[in-house]
């Protein structure tokens, strides 16, 4: 029986010691937990122990570097905040204005983006 599996979304193998929430780690990331040099200090595994921050092996630098490639290129399609939606009231006569993407009203982006068109509207009426 073995403990290494392969991630679906990734293709990168992985055990319970490194990366279990399918996130691969920087490459150069520590070789038991992942975690950047710069802000390990040490850290507890379960499978290690307290460790310090240790070099990964070349083939745990490669298949992240792989494992980072692929996940970027099956990322959801990236969201613009600019569609706009509408959430009737409880009288049904008006609606309010949403962002469509985040489904929120305080987006920022969104907000930005409305108060620009509102602007430009109103230059274009004088």
């Amino acid at each position: 029986m073995t403990l290494v599996t392969r991630d679906p979304a990734t293709g990168l193998r992985r055990n319970p010691i490194r990366f279990r929430d399918g996130h691969p780690p920087t490459p150069y990331g520590c070789r038991w937990c992942g975690t950047e040099q710069s802000g390990h200090g040490r850290r507890w595994k379960a499978s290690v122990g307290m460790h310090p921050w240790e070099q990964p092996t070349r083939e745990q630098v490669l298949a992240r570097m792989r494992a980072r490639r692929a996940a970027r290129l099956n990322a959801p399609p990236a969201q613009h905040h600019a569609a706009t939606a509408w959430a009737p009231d409880m009288d049904g006569e008006s609606a309010d204005q949403y962002c469509a993407d985040c489904g929120t009203s305080a987006c920022w982006q969104w907000n930005r983006i409305t108060n620009r068109l509102h602007l430009r509207r109103q230059k274009d009426t004088t």
